[in-house]
């Protein structure tokens, strides 16, 4: 019998990675501003990228009587973002490194934090979620477990059911290029949880159509390695 591979490693990648990250990025005030967009071609700074994001992500979908979700808050950059907007934000990670910086950040005001354990979101309450924000995640993740968050993430919505989802796109001159330099690193079907995934523009559309999603947008100059979509989740079929 063939012995099962390990899987990927993403809780611990990350927790590490909060664990360390000072030791090559001490400019920084806090774990994620070191994200600044200029490898994506989107922004050469941080205020520049957090603008960005702000202008073009949040303030033209979040209303301030909403329920949000952030899977993957990282260490809460985009979180922060998101509470000027928000009535109440829900901060979703596996890294319990990662929500712990977060919690650091923005306190327990309007804002309560789920450990995630990589296959499921228990512990988000159905029916409680106005927006499912997911930004600079799913970037890392390989499309099986994309879609499999995107299973799940219906029931938890209610109202408007809004959703904005951001990976990569190794077809993009910028994606390609990332793919050839991470690649050499991530073989035997290894691979380090903090890596970029194998992910297209078509595959996430392959998804989202088969299960449901409303696309009401698809962003690729935004940030031009990347993909951004907002879409409306589809009711679920059995009410929670």
């Amino acid at each position: 019998m063939t012995k099962p591979s390990s899987p990927i490693d993403y809780e611990g990648a990350w927790d590490n990675y909060a664990q360390n990250w000072t030791s090559t990025d001490p400019d920084y005030q806090h774990v994620g501003d070191e994200w600044i967009g200029k490898k994506a071609g989107a922004a050469f700074s941080l205020s520049e990228y957090e603008q960005l994001i702000e202008t073009h992500l949040i303030a033209p979908y979040i209303e301030s009587g909403d329920r949000v979700l952030e899977i993957g808050i990282g260490g809460g950059k985009t979180a922060a973002l998101l509470l000027n907007y928000c009535q109440e934000l829900v901060c979703a990670d596996i890294s319990a490194q990662m929500l712990k910086a977060t919690q650091q950040r923005l306190g327990t005001e309007r804002t309560s934090y789920v450990k995630l354990n990589g296959l499921t979101l228990e512990g988000v309450e159905p029916a409680s979620i106005d927006v499912c924000f997911c930004y600079d995640t799913m970037v890392h993740i390989e499309p099986r477990d994309i879609y499999n968050y995107l299973v799940q993430i219906p029931p938890l919505l209610r109202g408007r059911r809004l959703c904005l989802f951001h990976h990569s796109n190794i077809l993009s001159p910028l994606g390609w290029e990332k793919f050839l330099n991470d690649y050499p690193h991530n073989l035997l079907g290894k691979r380090d949880g903090t890596a970029f995934s194998i992910m297209t523009n078509e595959i996430m559309e392959k998804f989202l159509t088969t299960l449901g999603y409303e696309i009401l947008e698809q962003n690729t100059e935004l940030v031009p390695r990347d993909c951004i979509w907002i879409c409306r989740a589809p009711e679920p079929l059995f009410s929670p």
